[in-house]
């Protein structure tokens, strides 16, 4: 007997013009999760740590992670379906499955990965064996997913940097399970409300409230695990909304009532994940005024959200106002990548860049630049969060220089949380008086300690906090803040 393990990670947004393909989850198979996963601070390795120390035997079936996207294509989901399907009718019974998702995935015509996979797990596994999957707490929580799962974990922080203890928690529970020490239940409650990613952060603000409220409720009620899920906002699925999910043992009913009460607070504070964004022009005004760095942080084109990350509304800015400071910017490029490498390093090259992923809401512009270094593109996440010490891959890359704005373009999009993403191509962040990241939150962890300030700007994209602007098509409705007459409580069930 033993206790499987899977990994499957994306999170999807339905407005991006990009298409995920199995080959981005660059997924590896049996004893090569080990080899990536072993001690890395990721839901995998969480889960390999506790089985380690309880000295279970483990069965790895697969690990695949892909950086935010589009909807991954029919074609490529029913790949990763049915080898799926397959590792787990080559198992013999395992004791239990641990299975890292991110809750927030689509394919094709299947709006709810997550649920597809579960509900794969479970017909395969029987209704006797524990699944206990973990979640990123932007993930969309479906009925399928909850008949599913014998429990759902979710992270705690957001910024995210507790996958791996994520991972830890949900193997635990799991060994509880197997042990006989806990008969779990799980219930969970639906929201009609989307908030933006802005104001999301578990350090401080509205959701830190809500989750330190959630925290004395599990101290207090022994054995309980409780997810709050504030939804990533750029799904367009039939169950979309909020959510909060306990799994405890004993009395339903009063997990449940712990459950609404909490929804109700979450509920309350709506308003209050409203978003304040500042102009480009304004915000690099002000970043050449007092010291460095100033990260400017640029949502709508997230790569972390699913955007192309070849906006160029900052770009643009910086090219017509910063020349003469330090300043550091990504984009996503695959053709100025390849004219970079062809006219060489120390030659100047001169091009038009950006705006060939997403020309509904970006142009590209012109930029005569030189060559300063060109790379494979590959380099390995240090600071808490995705991915960490594990290599990832954007494609080859390029620096580029113009006056002293160092450009990065890369072929394939990549997280831009990280400072080592900078360094790791001669930048040194901490040297630039503006530092320009593709994020809505999850930049925090790592920059917010170096920055002398934080702007939050204003440009057209498909991850905008701007949640009105987007065409939504298949949410339910009414749904806050896309209708603002939207009710909820208990004489709205």
């Amino acid at each position: 007997m033993a206790v499987a393990v899977a990994s499957i990670v994306q999170e999807s947004n339905d407005f991006s013009p990009l298409r995920t393909h199995y080959e981005d989850l660059d997924f590896v198979f049996g004893k090569a999760v080990i080899v990536r996963h072993q001690n890395a601070l990721t839901e995998m390795g969480g889960f390999l740590s506790v089985l380690s120390q309880a000295r279970r035997k483990t069965i790895p079936l697969c690990a695949g992670w892909a950086v935010s996207g589009g909807r991954m294509l029919h074609r490529d989901f029913r790949r990763v379906r049915e080898e799926f399907t397959h590792q787990l009718m080559e198992l013999q019974k395992p004791e239990g499955l641990l299975l890292a998702l991110h809750g927030a995935q689509t394919a094709g015509s299947e709006p709810d990965v997550a649920g597809a996979l579960l509900a794969i797990a479970r017909e395969r596994l029987g209704q006797k064996i524990p699944i206990v999957a973990t979640l990123d707490l932007h993930a969309n929580v479906t009925r399928r997913m909850m008949n599913s799962a014998t429990a759902l974990i979710a992270y705690k922080t957001y910024p995210h940097i507790d996958l791996f203890e994520t991972g830890r928690r949900a193997a635990d529970l799991l060994l509880r399970i197997l042990a006989g020490e806990m008969k779990p239940v799980m219930t969970y409650r639906k929201i009609p409300m989307i908030v933006p990613a802005e104001n999301m952060q578990t350090t401080s603000g509205p959701f830190a409230r809500l989750m330190r409220q959630a925290e004395k409720l599990e101290q207090r009620m022994h054995d309980h695990y409780i997810s709050i899920l504030g939804v990533q906002p750029w799904l367009d699925v039939p169950e979309m909304g909020c959510s909060v999910i306990a799994v405890g043992s004993g009395d339903t009913e009063r997990l449940q009532r712990q459950v609404d009460g909490l929804a109700q607070t979450f509920w309350h504070s709506r308003s209050q994940f409203d978003v304040e964004l500042t102009s480009v022009e304004e915000a690099i005004r002000e970043a050449r005024r007092g010291e460095g760095p100033v990260v400017i942080s640029e949502p709508s084109d997230s790569t972390g959200s699913g955007s192309p990350g070849d906006g160029t509304g900052v770009l643009k800015v910086l090219l017509d106002l910063c020349q003469d400071i330090p300043a550091a910017i990504f984009i996503v490029d695959p053709i100025v990548v390849r004219r970079a490498i062809a006219v060489g390093v120390g030659n100047t090259l001169k091009t038009s860049v950006g705006g060939r992923i997403d020309r509904k809401r970006t142009r590209p512009v012109f930029i005569t630049a030189r060559v300063r270094l060109v790379s494979d593109g590959c380099w390995t996440p240090q600071a808490r969060g995705y991915s960490t010490g594990i290599e990832t891959c954007m494609g080859r890359a390029a620096v580029l220089e113009i006056g002293k704005i160092r450009l990065l373009v890369a072929e394939r999009s990549t997280m831009t949380v990280d400072p080592e993403l900078y360094r790791s191509h001669g930048i040194e962040p901490h040297r630039m008086r503006i530092i320009v990241v593709k994020s809505p939150n999850g930049f925090r962890a790592a920059y917010e300690a170096i920055a002398k300030q934080i702007f939050l700007v204003d440009t057209p994209g498909v991850s905008t906090p701007r949640l009105n602007t987007l065409p939504f098509r298949h949410v339910p409705r009414p749904i806050y803040p896309l209708d603002l007459e939207t009710r909820f409580g208990r004489s709205s069930d």
